[in-house]
């Protein structure tokens, strides 16, 4: 079984729906359509890339599978989802940081 290390250090099973269900978002947040076959196909050609590179035992990170999907968005035609996904993953690693920072700040301030 394929195994995530999270942002956070934790370790997941690798899960397909995730990506359907991210994708599926983006998409939705540019205003484009995709179809279950559309998604199916982005989800299953990420996966069979990470499988290649990393083995049906190995383990992928979070970071590196955002990458492999960016690249299969754009392999498969789909630059503008692929591009909206790219950017709102950067955002977010953005406000994980600075809510991360906030945190640790409050922290000390207790102490």
């Amino acid at each position: 079984m394929l195994n995530v290390v999270k942002k956070d250090g934790r370790i997941d099973k690798f899960n397909i729906e995730k990506i359907k269900t991210s994708v599926g978002n983006s998409a939705s947040d540019s205003n484009i359509q995709l179809t279950k076959k559309d998604l199916d196909i982005i989800a299953r050609e990420t996966k069979r890339t990470i499988v290649e590179v990393r083995g049906e035992n190995g383990q992928t990170s979070s970071y590196e599978i955002r990458g492999v999907i960016v690249r299969v968005l754009k392999e498969l035609g789909f630059r503008q989802i692929a591009e909206d996904f790219y950017k709102g993953e950067k955002i977010r690693m953005r406000e994980d940081i600075i809510r991360k920072r906030e945190e640790e700040e409050e922290f000390e301030d207790k102490e």
